[in-house]
């Protein structure tokens, strides 16, 4: 899957990432949580996210997931009604391609 020609990066310290990590988890484990990706995915299409993507999570107007890095390092993704997906990830991770297997050198 190539990497999304609107994908936004923001920056974040690795206490505020793990924070919103465990609120998309705990957001993802709610009853009718299920319910709610299917309903939003019926209105606004499919988000981009590889098969890796787990913990979705219908939070206002958006879709939460969380992703790993090819490192194994989890960051929560956000899929705007729009087709914008924003990344939150810390300055470590910020150049990764989280849309390529570990080890591949493809863009």
């Amino acid at each position: 899957m190539d990497q999304p020609q609107d994908l936004q990066i923001e920056i974040l310290d690795r206490l505020a990432i793990d924070d919103l990590i465990g609120k998309v988890h705990n957001a993802a484990v709610q009853p009718g949580a299920a319910d709610q990706v299917a309903e939003w995915r019926s209105a606004h299409g499919t988000e981009h996210a590889t098969p890796k993507a787990q913990s979705f999570a219908v939070v206002g107007a958006t879709l939460m997931f969380l992703h790993p890095c090819p490192d194994g390092v989890i960051l929560p993704f956000a899929a705007y009604p729009d087709g914008t997906t924003k990344v939150y990830t810390d300055a470590e991770h910020a150049g990764e391609s989280f849309y390529r297997e570990a080890g591949s050198t493809a863009p």
